[in-house]
């Protein structure tokens, strides 16, 4: 096989990982002269932020324009860059949901309770520029940037909070230059966990650095996924006449040489060729782990509708999220074609 050949195949599966095209993704790997179309991240540390990001994403409790809420992602060894989608349901700020849940406070008022800090200990905000939203990792290089809104826009959300916090008498830990003793404190108190989440914390960074896959490679009109252990669940929903495709999904995320170090193992299938079971709902099981007796394996649950189920309440919420018609007209088709008509 050509170089030429081997280049282009790599700049389509990081095309189809990060959601940024063939083109860029091509002259991407020209131009840097990158051996791995989507890098591992460098270090722990590296995988604990990225790690932290994914967990607190709010594409798992509304939906979003894409699954997960991420449009798309660009990958670097030493620093990953996230672009958000605007909107958690038809209401809310996605940015603004994240980032909450993200920079950590400590409560300070009467009923004071010396248990866990909001958001996540020991993340601290680098800046905001016109490149995004800078955070990092207390004590560490590691290094995420979110993007989608504007400065003004983060500036006034982290403005917005920080006042609240005053109000709520909460203390802002995010400004300080080294880890507090109350984060401190917390993080030992319980060291062997966090060394283990830690340990693991390369999963999510892998998956977060793929997720553009859960809309460029399959259809679901609907991604949930949340902590499970030291692992992840996931739950894929589809209308009825999309197929569930898990096949090409499962290819992807453990590609021989590209993926995630995952063996897929098969729980329960009933995909049939045929509307034998007259239409019926159905499900597929699938798990990825890393073999050898480690944990923190990946399972995900494929859930395709019965014929006929009305997701007109689903397609309201994905369009007052900002979902494209482009997108609509793949993941809810049969729908989409009632509403058009």
């Amino acid at each position: 096989m050509s170089h030429g050949d081997i280049l282009n195949q790599k700049a389509r599966y990081r095309a189809r990982c990060t959601g940024l095209g063939h083109q860029p993704s091509l002259q991407h790997l020209q131009a840097l002269q990158v051996q791995e179309p989507v890098p591992a991240a460098v270090s722990r540390d590296q995988a604990r932020l990225e790690a932290a990001v994914f967990e607190r994403l709010g594409g798992t409790t509304d939906y979003c324009a894409h699954p997960a809420g991420v449009a798309h992602v660009r990958p670097g060894a030493d620093h990953l860059v996230v672009e958000l989608d605007p909107k958690l349901g038809p209401e809310h700020s996605l940015p603004e949901h994240s980032l909450l849940s993200l920079l950590p406070t400590q409560y300070t008022g009467p009923d004071e309770d010396e248990g866990a800090p909001g958001g996540i200990a020991g993340i601290r905000l680098l800046g905001i520029d016109a490149a995004g939203l800078h955070l990092g990792l207390v004590g560490t290089d590691a290094r995420v940037t979110l993007t989608g809104p504007a400065p003004t826009q983060w500036r006034t959300i982290v403005s917005t909070h920080r006042t609240s916090c005053h109000d709520g008498r909460l203390v802002p830990l995010w400004d300080a230059p080294a880890l507090t003793s109350f984060e401190s404190d917390y993080l030992a108190a319980d060291h062997a966990c966090q060394e283990e989440r830690a340990d693991h914390a390369w999963v999510a960074s892998g998956l977060l650095r793929r997720i553009a896959l859960f809309h460029t490679v399959i259809k679901p009109y609907c991604v949930r996924h949340w902590q499970h252990g030291l692992g992840w669940k996931f739950e894929l929903r589809y209308e009825h006449d999309v197929p569930m495709d898990h096949e090409a999904l499962l290819a992807y995320l453990t590609h021989p040489v590209w993926g995630m170090p995952l063996r897929a193992d098969r729980e329960h299938c009933v995909c049939k060729p045929c509307d034998c079971d007259q239409g019926a709902e159905r499900n597929c099981w699938y798990t990825l782990d890393a073999g050898g007796g480690r944990r923190g394996e990946i399972g995900i649950h494929f859930r395709r509708a019965r014929v006929g189920r009305d997701t007109g309440q689903e397609c309201g919420r994905l369009v007052g999220a900002g979902a494209t018609p482009d997108w609509l007209a793949q993941a809810l088709p049969s729908h989409y074609q009632r509403s058009a008509a």
